[in-house]
């Protein structure tokens, strides 16, 4: 029930409506598509307690901080066409043993604009992230790291 809510609040921001008729159809197709899905979830994660509230709610702000600065610092980079590009492929080793704190961690690099993770293996629990501008990678490990430690507290 809990999936299939979420999946109906998640199309409210997807179809840009938020009317009565858009959660309806959202719950018409979240509840099915959760419960059809439910086997791919093992076990129970649980983020209701109070104690990881302000975890939750840090992460979430810095999470959203550097989400405006990229959007920024892309927008600069397409607005100013003489700037150089220095596109790299940097490795992340992550301590994150929560497959779901992983999946968070790499959902959350892929949003932020300028980064996206192409690969993750398993043996080594190593991200392979893209950067559009590549050329400072100790900024971007430690901004991995704020989330990361994050995360672990989150989901641990």
């Amino acid at each position: 029930m809990l999936y299939g809510s979420t999946l109906a609040v998640t199309w409210i921001f997807v179809t840009g409506s938020p009317t009565l008729p858009t959660l309806m159809q959202g719950l018409i197709l979240g509840l099915p598509v959760s419960f059809l899905f439910r086997r791919f979830y093992p076990g129970q994660v649980r983020l209701a307690r109070l104690e990881k509230t302000p975890y939750l709610l840090e992460y979430i702000g810095i999470f959203l901080e550097a989400l405006v600065l990229a959007n920024f610092e892309v927008a600069k980079q397409l607005l100013k066409p003489g700037r150089s590009v220095d596109p790299n492929i940097i490795s992340y080793r992550s301590r994150l043993e929560s497959s779901a704190a992983l999946t968070v961690l790499a959902e959350s690099i892929t949003l932020t604009p300028g980064t996206l993770v192409v690969d993750h293996n398993e043996d080594s629990n190593e991200l392979l992230i893209h950067c559009l501008n590549g050329g400072d990678e100790g900024e971007t490990r430690q901004e991995i790291r704020k989330w990361e430690r994050l995360l672990a507290k989150i989901f641990g």
